[in-house]
């Protein structure tokens, strides 16, 4: 599939949605990650997650994103960015509360960063539906083949992810968001680099469902990139076009 191809195959098979407080996206986006983070991964557990949705106290101050298929109208992916309350010290990120010790750059910490201008890249998820090729072994929601989707919306798959990331610029830059941290795996962060997507490591690597380890990228300039990249740009106006066409939300919002 060509890149004008990948392009028009999100623009028709996907939309990229910010829930509102409340509403039944969100209740979505918490079952969604009640099926990968505990029943899937086994991150969280089951009695801890009450009505089969997922939720933990950093929901109250995060945006929310998600991607949804549009032939089933089924929540592919979703991912939420938690922000800080400048003026409230003890309000941290995760990372901070967390992992603080392992965190080793010199100038990529939060704390010597403008609180207002921070973000936690955090629960992004992509529904194993959407993860799966026909012939794999069965998700707690059934086999891919038992969706009969075409082949060719199966080979758009890996764009959720992306259009996820694509989510977290569009929404963090609305929002004043300069520096996004997360906590990740080394392996995730180096297929993100191939995407264009630039993570830093900053802090060591940490028994955290397995190896995981902060990073850093740098919103405002991952933003410069995608927007001068030819493929990534087109899909980065299309996912912006495709979020105000559903939810009314625009960028300068």
């Amino acid at each position: 599939m060509n890149d004008v191809a990948l392009v028009q195959a999100f623009s028709k098979y996907f939309d990229l949605v910010v829930p509102a407080e409340g509403s039944e996206e969100m209740n979505e986006i918490f079952r969604m990650r009640y099926e990968v983070y505990c029943r899937e991964f086994r991150y969280e557990r089951e009695e801890d997650c009450p009505g089969g949705m997922e939720t933990d106290g950093y929901d109250a101050r995060s945006w929310h994103c998600m991607v949804r298929h549009r032939p089933s109208r089924y929540a592919a992916g979703c991912v939420r960015l938690i922000h800080c309350e400048p003026e409230d010290p003890s309000s941290l990120l995760p990372l901070e509360s967390k992992f603080g010790e392992s965190l080793f750059h010199p100038e990529l910490r939060p704390e010597l960063l403008d609180r207002g201008t921070i973000c936690e890249i955090s629960r992004l998820a992509v529904h194993s539906t959407f993860r799966r090729r026909v012939g794999e072994l069965s998700t707690p929601l059934g086999n891919l083949a038992s969706f009969n989707f075409a082949p060719d919306q199966i080979r758009t798959f890996p764009l959720v992810t992306i259009c996820l990331f694509m989510a977290v610029l569009i929404v963090g830059g609305a929002r004043g968001k300069e520096h996004g941290f997360a906590m990740m795996e080394p392996r995730l962060a180096r297929l993100l680099k191939l995407s264009g997507f630039q993570f830093t490591q900053v802090g060591e690597s940490v028994d955290y469902h397995g190896a995981r380890a902060a990073y850093y990228m740098d919103l405002t300039h991952a933003l410069r990139v995608v927007r001068a990249s030819r493929v990534l740009g087109k899909l980065y106006s299309t996912a912006q076009h495709r979020l105000e066409e559903t939810t009314g939300w625009r960028e300068t919002a």
